[in-house]
């Protein structure tokens, strides 16, 4: 009995540089490993904290260059509203002058008329 034990035990052995335990039961086919690529982009290969500095200066650089776009908006409105200012005032001034003219020729006319009427009073 003895015999019949150790024989059963010595071809349940597994030999020593196989895998643990392999599905298929293939122990003499090599072991599978992860793929490992060896060019990995610029992303994955970098530790977290740089990939946080990273971050951080490029949302800085949107802050600068929205600032900068805002002023450069905001200088272009001003313009534009000085523009529309000027137009304002230079047709208020022409409005003025027009009126200005028409007033001093009613004006002119009634001193006219006043000549007129005190020149023929003092033929009488």
């Amino acid at each position: 009995m003895s015999d019949t034990t150790t024989a059963t035990t010595q071809t349940e052995k597994k030999p020593i540089n196989a895998p643990a335990t392999r599905v298929s039961g293939k122990i003499w086919k090599q072991p599978k490993t992860a793929y490992r690529r060896t060019h990995l982009p610029a992303g994955v290969s970098q530790d977290w904290a740089a990939r946080t500095r990273e971050r951080n200066r490029i949302q800085a650089i949107r802050a600068i260059e929205k600032e900068l776009k805002d002023e450069k908006l905001r200088i272009k409105e001003e313009s534009k509203n000085r523009a529309l200012e000027r137009k304002k005032a230079q047709e208020e001034k022409e409005r003025l002058e027009k009126l200005q003219a028409l007033v001093s020729a009613k004006k002119l006319q009634r001193i006219r008329k006043k000549e007129m009427r005190q020149r023929s009073q003092h033929k009488k």
